[in-house]
C-alpha cells in the first residue's frame, strides 16, 4: 500500500495545479464572453496611424530570418465558438489565413509559403524563410485582458506598455512568449492552506489561495478588472480534470506550435467532456491599490477558493 496520499502517480496534476489552470480558463474564457477582445480587420488604421493586420519580421533565434512574423498584439483567439474573427473550421481553427503581398493563403497552404499560426504568441511562422522585404497581413482577433500565472514580483519586469501604439521593428521589444502585455490579470498562489474533513467517508474540502494582480495603463480600467475579479465572490463552477485530458492526449493547442489540434475543445467542451471537481470561490476582497509610475496602475484581490477532494 502506498504511504503517499492524494494522488496516483507522482507525474499527475495536484489539486493547486488543477485549482489555478481552472480559475485562468474560467476567467479568460468569461471574460471573452464577455466581449474582451479586439477584432483586427485587414487595412484598419487605428488612432495612433497604426495598420494592426500588418505584421513585423522578427529576429528568433530558434528560427532564420524571415520565418517569423508578429502583430504588435499577442494572445490571439482560436476558440471557434466565440463571435471574433476565427474560423468555423473545426480543423483550423482560429485565423482564416494570410495575406502575402495582398496574394491569400489559406492555412492549407503547401510550397513556398506554408505556415502555422501560434495564436499564444500572435505569430505567423512559415516553414521556409520569406524576403522581409514582402508585406505580410492577416485579420485576428486578440484577448484584450490577458490572464496568466506568475509567481512573485518579478513578472513585472516582463510588462509591456502602449503594446496596441507599437510601430516598426518588432526587433527592440522581448520576445513575444518574454513580455506580458496590458492590461493584465496575473494569479499567484499565496499560503495559507486549509483543509477540513468532507464526510465520515472520506475526503477533505481544500481552501487554496491566490492573489489576482490586476494591472493596466490607468487607473479606471484598474479598478474595473479589481472589481470583475472581487465580484466573482460566491461563484461556484465547474473545472476540468487535467489528468484526464492528458490522458486523453485532448489539449486544445500544441504546446510547442500554439497551434489548435484538429477538433480543438474550447473551456466549456473540456469542462463538460473532462469533469473535475467544483471550484467555489469562497471570498474576494481587494488587498491593495498603487501606482508604478506613469501609466502603470497595480491593484490586486486576495481570492480564496474550496474545492473537495477524495483520497485525501
Amino acid at each position: 500500500m502506498s504511504r503517499l496520499k492524494g494522488f496516483e502517480l507522482f507525474g499527475d496534476s495536484t489539486v493547486t495545479n488543477d485549482v489555478r489552470e481552472n480559475l485562468i480558463s474560467h476567467f479568460d474564457y468569461g471574460l471573452l464572453e464577455k466581449g474582451a477582445y479586439q477584432n483586427i480587420t485587414l487595412g484598419e488604421v487605428t488612432d495612433y496611424g497604426d495598420t494592426p493586420s500588418t505584421l513585423s519580421p522578427v529576429s528568433d533565434p530558434r528560427f532564420l530570418d524571415g520565418q517569423v512574423w508578429e502583430g504588435s498584439r499577442k494572445n490571439w483567439i482560436w476558440e471557434p465558438d466565440l463571435g471574433a474573427f476565427t474560423s468555423t473550421d473545426l480543423t483550423h481553427p482560429g485565423v482564416s489565413g494570410v495575406y502575402i503581398n495582398d496574394i491569400f493563403y489559406g492555412p492549407s497552404e503547401t510550397g513556398s509559403y506554408s505556415y502555422h499560426i501560434n495564436h499564444p504568441l500572435g505569430r505567423v511562422v512559415f516553414d521556409s524563410p520569406i524576403s522581409t522585404a514582402d508585406t505580410v497581413k492577416c485579420e485576428y482577433s486578440y484577448k484584450y485582458v490577458n490572464v496568466c500565472q506568475v509567481d512573485g514580483v518579478g513578472w513585472f519586469q516582463e510588462i509591456q506598455k502602449q503594446s496596441e501604439r507599437q510601430k516598426g521593428d518588432q526587433n527592440s521589444l522581448p520576445l513575444s512568449q518574454n513580455r506580458i502585455q496590458l492590461p493584465a490579470i496575473g494569479i499567484e498562489l499565496i499560503n495559507p492552506r486549509k483543509m477540513r474533513p468532507f464526510s465520515i467517508g472520506g475526503g477533505q474540502y481544500v481552501q487554496t489561495n491566490f492573489l489576482f494582480h490586476c494591472i493596466a495603463e490607468d487607473g479606471y480600467l484598474r479598478d474595473h478588472l479589481l472589481d470583475i475579479v472581487t465580484l466573482q465572490k460566491e461563484v461556484i463552477f465547474n473545472a476540468y480534470s487535467s489528468d484526464l485530458i492528458a490522458a486523453d492526449n485532448a489539449f486544445p493547442l500544441e504546446y510547442s506550435r500554439g497551434v489548435p489540434v484538429s477538433g480543438a475543445m474550447s473551456y466549456p467542451n473540456l469542462v463538460s467532456t473532462y469533469p473535475g471537481p467544483k471550484i467555489r470561490i469562497v471570498d474576494a476582497s481587494i488587498d491593495s491599490s498603487y501606482s508604478l509610475g506613469t501609466n502603470l496602475y497595480v491593484g490586486t484581490a486576495k481570492v480564496s477558493t474550496e474545492c473537495i477532494i477524495f483520497g485525501v
